[in-house]
């Protein structure tokens, strides 16, 4: 059994780095100052409440919208374009449910653009950034999420290529730690090979040294 030991501590060790790295790059990320002059907002989908917004998705579009008021109290006047699909069990699309949200609340119609064929955070920014992009190229952006879900969506917009900074609409536990746990989790698998890499190095490693 002392074997396994040291592995074991190595592995939890370096477990608990990742979601101290986490965490930090999480608060880092809602210090961040957002630049102002953004073509589009972009509202990352949710879950709906039948065809309707559910409480962290129209966190999200409330978001959206002060954030447009600023813009335009800056001058600017960002387009709006909200992301999401079908899911197995939801009555509508999440952007066809958004942009009803939106609208209900003044925007214009023609100031609201839907991607509604992304079913996960890294389509929802590579099917935007294409829309982006063929519609305004040179285009900048503003990604709006529920706050423990910014850093994921960060890091899948950068690989997309959508030139912007994320905006939390909420605080990192709004939604309990759970949610924050499960984030921390799904962005350790965005990188599968250097995370598993680690693990068996460090599991094959301390066995070794437990056995020397």
């Amino acid at each position: 059994m002392h074997v396994l030991l040291l592995p074991a501590l190595l592995l939890t060790g370096y477990v608990l780095l990742w979601l101290l790295g986490f965490l930090g790059c999480a608060l880092r990320q809602r210090r961040r100052a957002l630049p102002e002059g953004a073509d589009y907002l972009v509202v990352l989908g949710a879950a709906l409440d039948g065809c309707e917004p559910g409480p962290a998705l129209a966190a999200r579009l409330d978001a959206a919208l002060e954030r447009l008021a600023a813009e335009e109290a800056a001058g600017h006047a960002p387009l709006l374009l909200v992301t999401g699909g079908k899911g197995p069990h939801e009555e509508c699309t999440e952007a066809a449910a958004m942009a009803r949200y939106l609208i209900a609340r003044g925007v214009p119609a023609g100031r609201v653009r839907r991607e509604e064929r992304a079913v996960n955070t890294a389509e929802n920014l590579r099917f935007s950034a294409a829309l982006m992009a063929a519609e305004r190229p040179g285009y900048r952006c503003t990604v709006v999420t529920s706050g423990f879900h910014a850093v994921r969506s960060a890091l899948a917009a950068r690989r997309a290529g959508a030139p912007g900074p994320v905006l939390g609409a909420d605080g990192l536990l709004a939604h309990g730690p759970y949610a924050l746990l499960r984030e921390a989790v799904g962005t350790a698998l965005a990188w599968p090979r250097a995370n598993g890499a680690a693990l068996v190095l460090l599991a094959g490693g301390g066995v070794l040294l437990a056995l020397a």
